[in-house]
């Protein structure tokens, strides 16, 4: 596929890890990246309990995902079970936002959902950094730094690139950082419809 007549530009779509509970972990003093813990819905509104989100260290010691419900999770002491605050989450996710906002126009700036942001850096990243991804790295440490929130980022030259970066690269990434360019993928439909090369 010939990409040189595509629009181009620098996309980010961050999403904060674990977003629930890393939050949780993080008003408790834990670290979110080592401690196993779950959100867990009300009993009475969702049949029995429903995990609403997990720490990345719940889904590696437990296997608990989001389809989990109370009676399948694990009887072990170490394992922390708190209850969703919605508007706890509502408010960090405004926080983090507002850090966005510090590297980004609020028109290059979109929620996109709770936990998730795209962010068009291509006007302002020369403002932060040598190299668009020193300001990735940047955003994760400012966040980290003043909220203790970890964020994975997909960096792309459209936002679908910056989208499936996040999701095939950024979250198997150690600095959970992951590109898509139109160079590195070339045949676009191999990469969406079969192997990726």
């Amino acid at each position: 596929m010939d990409s040189s007549e595509e629009p181009r530009g620098i996309f980010l779509v961050i999403d904060n890890k674990s977003f629930y509970a890393t939050v949780e972990c993080t008003m408790r003093g834990l670290d979110p990246l080592t401690t196993p813990l779950v959100v867990m819905s009300e009993a009475e509104n969702t049949n029995g309990g429903l995990v609403l989100a997990s720490s990345p260290m719940a889904k590696k010691l437990y296997g608990i995902s989001n389809v989990n419900r109370q009676r399948d999770l694990p009887r072990d002491n170490h394992l922390i079970v708190v209850p969703p605050r919605m508007n706890t989450y509502i408010e960090k996710n405004i926080e983090v936002n507002n850090i966005y906002r510090e590297f980004v126009a609020d028109e290059d700036l979109l929620p996109y959902s709770i936990d998730e942001s795209i962010l068009d850096i291509t006007h302002s990243w020369k403002l932060f950094g040598d190299d668009p991804i020193a300001v990735v790295k940047k955003i994760q440490k400012t966040v980290h730094d003043r909220l203790k929130l970890v964020t994975t980022v997909g960096v792309g030259e459209n936002p679908l690139q910056a989208k499936i970066a996040l999701d095939v690269y950024a979250k198997h990434d150690p600095r959970f950082i992951g590109e898509i360019t139109y160079d590195t993928v070339k045949d676009w439909n191999r990469f969406l419809y079969g192997k990726i090369k």
